[in-house]
């Protein structure tokens, strides 16, 4: 039997791109969600997607996602290439996108990477990326970070989002005070003890702050330990904060020889 498929319309392409701008979101709590491999990830995690778009006469790996979501009854909507694109935040189509609900932030856990300040979308996804990686519980941010579900952070996360408990918009200073219970540690520029000199524990909260105005005063009067990459004398001043988070959730880890 033939089953009628939809198709996308100009009024659907205006609300998907809608998502593109933070005040959307917000008052839909929806964001998006670009590409197969991210979709896939958000799949996998049993994210179900109030909408999913996918091109006409996908490849291969597309159309496989397309039919499970099918098969799972969800709403999916067939479109051109030209209108997968105005839909989408990429210059070149990713064969499909999802629009999925704003997660639910949860107690945190025990192994805490808090952002201050970090405003560069791409820092913020390639740091959650991390951060999941090393098997950090929970990201929190200050209100002046890019947002956890601009399009770019969820791009530069590679499907990492659905896979950790995301606090935004919080006050870094009141949420060292109420989760004192583990090591504080702030990343900074000069100052602090090398990373080696981490004492073990399970449990803790790391704090990266931008590459232009470092981490905020009060932030820092709040935490247990400072802490600095050594620099080999190559005369750069700091280190990119996506780049600096990396080397210190090596050491927080557990995971080095």
């Amino acid at each position: 039997m033939m089953i009628n498929r939809e198709r996308s319309t100009p009024k659907l392409r205006n609300d998907i791109r809608d998502l593109h701008h933070l005040s959307s979101r917000d008052v839909r709590r929806e964001f998006l969600v670009e590409g197969p491999h991210a979709c896939d990830e958000f799949l996998r995690a049993g994210i179900v997607p109030s909408i999913v778009v996918v091109v006409d006469e996908p490849a291969h790996e597309v159309a496989t996602l397309a039919l499970q979501c099918r098969q799972r009854g969800y709403r999916v909507v067939d479109a051109s290439e030209s209108d997968l694109l105005r839909m989408g935040t990429t210059r070149t189509s990713q064969g499909i996108l999802m629009v999925v609900p704003y997660f639910t932030e949860a107690a945190v856990g025990r192994r805490i990477i808090a952002l201050d300040g970090v405003a560069d979308p791409g820092n913020v996804g390639t740091i959650l990326r991390t951060a999941v990686w090393f098997g950090c519980t929970d990201i929190v941010l200050s209100s002046d970070c890019a947002d956890i579900y601009n399009p770019k952070v969820v791009r530069s996360s590679a499907g990492a989002l659905s896979a950790i408990n995301v606090l935004r918009r919080h006050d870094l200073s009141q949420f060292l005070q109420q989760h004192a219970e583990g090591i504080s540690i702030a990343a900074v520029a000069h100052g602090g003890v090398p990373p080696s000199n981490l004492a073990d524990s399970d449990q803790w909260c790391l704090v990266i702050g931008s590459e232009a105005h470092g981490i905020s005063p009060n932030v820092l009067a709040g935490v247990s330990t400072i802490v600095t990459i050594p620099n080999a004398g190559s005369g750069v001043e700091s280190l990119n904060a996506a780049v600096a988070a990396s080397i210190l959730l090596y050491e927080l880890s557990g995971t080095k020889q």
